[in-house]
């Protein structure tokens, strides 16, 4: 694979990516469902659960109406270019939600998400994201 085709694979993925980010930022439920492929062999590992595309695709559909913020995303994504059809996006993640009812949770952890282009079309086939508790570095200052 040449420079150009790595650079260009990398943009589109880097594209969808950032497509997929903010489908979770603005709740959208099917917008983000719309970047898993519904293939035989799509799974995903959520905190060590394998999770199939129907699962991932309902619990999304379930849990985006009881909240009221999703905030935060990737702080460092990296993309690894397989193949002319094929990446690896990498990266760590802090995350807060507010739900309807009030309660905020904050997250970090870390994701991979296998990217295919399949009928011209960049979706996830494989992914893993593990969850953590985000600890406040200074409560304090929440206060301010």
């Amino acid at each position: 694979m040449n420079a150009n085709v790595c650079n260009q694979v990398t943009s589109a993925v880097q594209e969808a990516m950032c497509s997929f980010e903010n489908a979770e930022r603005a709740r959208d439920a099917e917008a983000l469902c719309a970047h898993f492929a519904r293939v035989p062999q799509f799974h995903i590992y959520i905190d060590g659960a394998r999770v199939s595309y129907d699962e991932i695709t309902a619990l999304i559909r379930q849990t985006f109406p009881t909240l009221l913020s999703l905030e935060g995303g990737f702080v460092d994504l990296n993309v690894f270019v397989l193949a002319p059809d094929a990446a690896l996006t990498t990266g760590t993640f802090r995350e807060t939600t507010t739900e309807v009812s009030g309660k905020v949770t904050r997250l970090r952890g870390a994701a991979s998400w296998l990217w295919r282009r399949i009928d011209g079309r960049w979706l996830i086939v494989y992914g893993q994201a593990d969850h953590y508790p985000d600890q406040v570095s200074n409560p304090g200052a929440l206060a301010e």
